[in-house]
């Protein structure tokens, strides 16, 4: 508009400059076709010219304002139909953040095929409608955001997997991925999630050489990474023993993290399975080697419950932590059992008393009653039994 006014100025201009030097001499023009005569000024002939011009101008606008009509018309509408769209994204989206899971599925899903985002509308959906607990219809939203936008495949099947995990879905959280981490496989949210997903179908063997990865415990953070290897290392310890493989055990340990050989969580249940799979002189020699250095209260007692082929050696090992960490409730006991077990009564009946005054429990009192049965002394077997399960009551 602004253009086309500065035009008519300019016109007006040249009109008055052309006025203001023909005014002594108007001019004179005759033009003569067929019978036709057309006479006039100079300045009339430039008039007309410049009128004929801005009519055909004017002329020219409205053929083409006509025929482009229609395609106007249809940009409005779709300008209209755009804005309408991202209205209702928007509004979609905050319900979402409220937590009214019904409103906002509506609403994302009302005018999804006008938003230029529609996949984004209907991952949204597929989280609302997990909220309200419609499986199917969070997995078609989820198909539909597939199908707009296939180039976004990753955030897609990223979605999926976190909602199927949130369902307790582990096992199709497990394949999705596992999908995954064939498009990125060193993609940290991509880990936490498979992880998850292992670690929801306890599948001990498959989440323990994930962990073992390069890259995964910078992936799942320092916290979560020890929560998950010190759990799996366990249960895959475990597994070993059911089985009844010691070497599955050791392979087990070996490959563990060094500083996870040191939770005792992981490195007591690698000893209870030495001794369940009858490694005892490797329990031992283990135990020795730890108590020497550190003092550990469950290895102390694992280590009187383990057979040795020399008794006396055992008990000498014993002996020499008593004089390093003193007179401890634990290694009492377990200088105690061994005694009992290598039938050195005495030397069982004063470590096992020591126990009673230093730290009475419920199986020193079972320790003691059971050397008063083999010794042939009912009567106060009898008493510590009953003192044992008092003790254990609480009385």
């Amino acid at each position: 508009m602004i253009r086309l006014l500065l035009v008519a100025l300019a016109v007006l201009a040249c009109g008055a400059a052309a006025a203001f030097y023909l005014r002594a001499e108007t001019g004179y023009v005759l033009i003569s076709f067929h019978h036709w005569i057309v006479e006039t000024s100079l300045l009339g002939l430039m008039t007309a010219i410049v009128a004929a011009l801005f009519g055909a101008y004017a002329l020219l606008r409205l053929l083409v304002a006509g025929v482009s009509l229609p395609l106007t018309v249809r940009r409005v509408l779709q300008r209209r139909r755009e804005e309408k769209a991202q209205a209702s994204f928007e509004t979609g989206l905050l319900r979402l953040l409220e937590g009214n899971w019904k409103r906002a599925e509506i609403e994302l899903v009302r005018r999804a095929a006008d938003h230029h985002a529609g996949h984004l509308n209907y991952l949204a959906a597929a989280r609302a409608a997990q909220r309200l607990g419609a499986g199917d219809r969070r997995d078609h939203y989820l198909r539909l955001a597939g199908e707009i936008a296939p180039e976004m495949e990753f955030v897609t099947l990223l979605t999926q997997t976190e909602l199927q995990i949130e369902r307790g879905e582990f096992a199709a959280a497990r394949d999705t991925a596992l999908k995954l981490r064939g498009i990125n496989a060193h993609h940290p949210y991509v880990i936490e999630l498979l992880a998850s997903s292992y670690d929801g179908l306890q599948a001990w063997e498959s989440l323990r050489q994930l962990l073992l990865d390069a890259g995964t415990r910078e992936a799942l953070g320092e916290e979560r990474y020890r929560e998950l290897m010190t759990r799996t290392l366990r249960e895959c310890l475990l597994e070993a023993q059911r089985l009844a493989r010691l070497d599955r055990l050791k392979t087990v340990w070996d490959a563990a993290p060094k500083d996870f050989r040191l939770v005792p969580e992981v490195r007591n249940e690698y000893v209870r399975g030495l001794a369940r799979l009858n490694a005892h002189a490797e329990a031992l020699a283990f135990v020795a080697d730890v108590l020497a250095r550190n003092w550990d209260p469950q290895l102390a007692e694992l280590y009187g419950e383990l057979h040795a082929s020399d008794p006396l050696t055992q008990l000498a090992a014993i002996e020499e932590w008593l004089k390093q960490y003193g007179e401890r409730p634990e290694l009492l006991i377990t200088a105690g059992r061994v005694c009992l077990r290598n039938r050195l009564w005495g030397k069982a009946r004063s470590y096992l008393d020591a126990v009673v005054r230093v730290a009475p429990s419920a199986g020193a009192y079972l320790e003691l009653a059971r050397l008063c049965e083999m010794t042939q002394n009912g009567e106060e077997a009898q008493r510590f039994y009953k003192q044992g399960l008092e003790f254990s009551a609480g009385l």
